[in-house]
């Protein structure tokens, strides 16, 4: 069952493909020629520019200035042409959200806040949908989301790993992101499925199956993907493939393609509850707890229970899927089930 975000995204796509008709656009010649299309519409203007013109935190390769009259797109000249039009057609689906009416009234109506995600998700869905006709991505995901199936989807059309990603995450079964990272282990892109917090371009990645998939090439198991912020998100059921150079990995909270019979998974980022002696209080923690003592460590001062005298350290832990106690070294990191699951 879709969730209420993605159901409106769909919705909106439908929309815009809609409007696009209106307004005399073949989304056939759009997908075939994006540079010649978009320049007929609005007078919109595309420039080639080098990468220190669009700055570091674009997603995409490309950057919408829709206060210029003209309009324009600045696209990065040394993008690949995958990477080029789907870069194009997002920032022409930003130009899209400000011209359709029922595009603004749903902005309008999300929590504060949510609304440049939700564009940024909308616009990703939009470009996608022209470069990735509905029934090759459906044959491609007839098996369901994995990682190698979203290599087959870029080896055999042409459209960019981003784009690749995109459709995969919609198709997803339940709240994920598929993820594009680069062979240092940051992530270049990431799309999302359901209400999932975005993940920001250039998040490094440091959870332990999938830097394993950086120096073997595949990972499949439990992990956590990392926010900008450097804090763990919620424990996931993960699938990481590498061709390339570069690694795709499919993150998903229930129901992975590769795995029958998943146990449910928590569900919120990991928080550790600790009292520092030192400091006199109580404190709350994102980070790992200490792998000598296993007790969490104080956010302003740095302290465990490593110090001579203190209690007893950790050596096993409740594995939430098995329900028994078992030692440390049965669990990866920080991870509340065991590796036999």
């Amino acid at each position: 069952m879709r969730s209420s975000h993605q159901q409106l995204i769909d919705a909106l796509v439908s929309v815009t493909l809609d409007y696009l008709t209106d307004i005399g656009v073949d989304v056939h010649d759009l997908a075939a020629d994006p540079v010649t299309v978009i320049q007929t519409v609005d007078g919109i203007v595309i420039d080639w520019v080098d990468p220190a013109s669009l700055g570091n935190g674009c997603a995409v390769a490309a950057l919408y200035s829709g206060t210029e009259a003209p309009p324009r797109i600045s696209v990065l000249r040394d993008a690949s042409q995958g990477r080029r039009n789907f870069s194009l057609l997002h920032e022409f689906g930003h130009h899209l959200c400000a011209r359709i009416d029922d595009i603004a009234a749903a902005l309008w109506e999300l929590p504060d806040g949510d609304e440049g995600p939700f564009e940024e998700d909308l616009v990703n869905q939009f470009a996608a949908a022209i470069l990735l006709p509905a029934d090759v991505v459906s044959e491609a995901f007839a098996d369901g989301v994995t990682a190698a199936a979203v290599l087959r989807l870029w080896q055999g059309t042409t459209a960019s790993r981003e784009a690749c990603c995109v459709a995969a995450a919609r198709c997803l079964p339940a709240p994920g992101y598929v993820m594009l990272l680069e062979p240092g282990g940051s992530s270049q892109f990431a799309a999302r499925h359901g209400d999932m917090l975005p993940i920001a371009r250039d998040s490094r990645q440091t959870g332990t199956r999938l830097r394993s998939a950086l120096r073997t090439g595949t990972a499949r198991g439990l992990d956590r993907p990392t926010y900008a912020s450097g804090v763990s998100g919620q424990e996931m059921y993960l699938d990481a493939r590498t061709a390339g150079g570069y690694t795709v990995a499919v993150w998903v909270t229930d129901s992975p393609a590769w795995q029958s019979l998943a146990a449910p998974l928590a569900a919120s980022p990991v928080n550790l509850d600790g009292h520092c002696d030192d400091c006199g209080k109580d404190f709350q923690t994102w980070k790992p707890p200490c792998t000598t003592c296993g007790e969490p460590s104080c956010p302003d001062c740095n302290a465990c229970d490593c110090a001579p005298g203190g209690p007893r350290p950790v050596d096993e832990r409740l594995c939430m899927s098995c329900f028994l106690k078992l030692p440390l070294r049965e669990f990866d990191g920080d991870s509340t089930t065991c590796m036999q699951h």
